[in-house]
């Protein structure tokens, strides 16, 4: 078990099957981590560093010109109901597309590895300020 959140090693676990990675890594944010990413981007080509002088600790990327985050066609809004995806979107029941995926994420990391790494969709800062506030500081009323 690499976490002691049992809901997030279960789905883990889950996605292992699935996948089936060759090597699973927890990544820790350190700085040898840091490094060691940047080691395998730039061995492996996918990564240029940057002069250290002009650009310190920088490195340029190229993405690869069919590579889009987001093609129409092939988007969707997975809510139970179909109003609930909007006028404009493509719309899918879940159970569907949860079948539709599995079958193309199946053995699909054979030979790779899988990174865990927290994700964070809002500024680290204000949510752990809205913890303190919410858990920290005794409410007087």
């Amino acid at each position: 078990m690499a976490t002691e959140n049992k809901k997030l090693q279960q789905w883990v676990d889950e996605m292992v099957k699935l996948c089936q990675p060759k090597d699973v890594v927890w990544c820790d944010g350190s700085k040898d981590e840091w490094s060691r990413m940047w080691d395998i981007l730039v061995s492996g080509g996918t990564a240029k560093k940057l002069d250290e002088k002009k650009r310190p600790n920088s490195y340029y990327i190229r993405s690869v010109p069919a590579d889009v985050a987001r093609v129409e066609d092939r988007t969707f809004i997975c809510s139970k109901e179909e109003k609930d995806a909007g006028p404009t979107n493509n719309w899918c029941a879940p159970e569907e597309m949860r079948g539709t995926l599995n079958k193309l994420f199946t053995g699909c990391m054979k030979g790779r590895t899988m990174y865990v790494f927290l994700l964070v969709w809002a500024l680290l800062d204000l949510i752990l300020l809205r913890l303190v506030w919410k858990f920290q500081i005794p409410r007087t009323s």
